[in-house]
């Protein structure tokens, strides 16, 4: 999916914002800053991810930073390690334990600092609260379902840090009702916003749980055109693909797979593509998406 206009401002709040973050000097942020305007000027084609991946490591070449947003990651990952047994409680006193383990995992969707500038434990509490009040589609839910229940191979691509705690829940209520199923799980290749990688996958204990695998890039999202030959084979052999977040979707948007999609609506994009308020929790199977235009 080509990258909008919003997009690309969106790309240049988010160089301003770790200018401020690391108190770039007037001539850094001069030289950043025309690199930024280089890169977004002759856009192209090219998505917004893609876009963000470009300008995010411009600035940490200039501001010799590796991870831009370590410390983000691991807090949210600490956070919602401290609620994972309360989760996985709730869940198994759930009789739907499915519908229970879905809404959880989107709700964590909220954990974006890629999309948004202002990720505040409250929120993310007030969204987990009401985890019980998400309405999903209820027919791509079935239809999932069913998928699940037929299906030998599943590929489920992540987002963030920290959400990721929740998609390891989840995935453990797919492994208990459908035990047949091979899970692999797909994460970032190196440190992108707060994306979760290998690394973060390993701290939170995913990696004890199913199989992951890392997608070889720094794009937040999936571009199969740079993804790692094993990240590839995954999601070419797989039945069907759940895929997580706004950049996955950017990403992935038109390529014909058997991929459900699910994430929050977080910027003003897609809240107005999708014609929803913000928050609002979408899940959409690539061959039926219809409301977005």
């Amino acid at each position: 999916m080509k990258a909008e206009k919003e997009c690309l401002e969106c790309c240049r709040n988010k160089v301003s914002g770790l200018l401020d973050q690391y108190s770039a000097s007037e001539d850094v942020r001069a030289m950043i800053l025309e690199q930024t305007e280089r890169i977004l000027g002759p856009a192209g084609d090219k998505s917004a991810p893609v876009l963000m991946a470009e300008v995010i490591s411009a600035v940490e070449t200039y501001l010799n930073v590796s991870d831009s947003y370590e410390y983000p990651k691991k807090k949210y990952n600490q956070i919602l390690l401290e609620q994972e047994e309360r989760v996985r409680r709730e869940i198994s006193e759930e009789e739907d334990k499915f519908l229970a383990g879905i809404q959880y995992a989107v709700m964590g969707n909220y954990i974006d600092f890629g999309a948004m500038s202002d990720v505040n434990e409250e929120k993310l509490n007030e969204l987990l609260g009401n985890r019980s009040k998400i309405r999903l589609s209820e027919d791509e839910t079935e239809h999932l379902r069913q998928e699940l229940a037929n299906a030998k191979k599943l590929a489920y691509i992540t987002d963030n840090a920290g959400e990721i705690v929740l998609d390891k829940v989840f995935i453990e209520v797919i492994k208990d009702l459908y035990p047949k199923l091979e899970i692999g799980v797909i994460v970032r290749g190196t440190p992108v916003l707060n994306d979760a990688t290998y690394m973060d996958a390993e701290a939170i204990g995913l990696t004890d749980t199913v199989k992951v695998v890392s997608n070889g890039t720094d794009v937040p999202g999936t571009p199969l055109d740079e993804v790692s030959e094993a990240a590839l084979s995954w999601i070419e052999d797989a039945d069907l693909c759940i895929a997580k977040g706004q950049g996955n979707f950017e990403t992935l948007r038109g390529c014909g797979k058997n991929i459900y999609y699910l994430f929050l609506c977080k910027c003003e994009l897609f809240v107005r593509k999708f014609r929803v308020e913000r928050f609002t929790p979408v899940l959409s199977n690539e061959t039926r998406i219809v409301q977005y235009a």
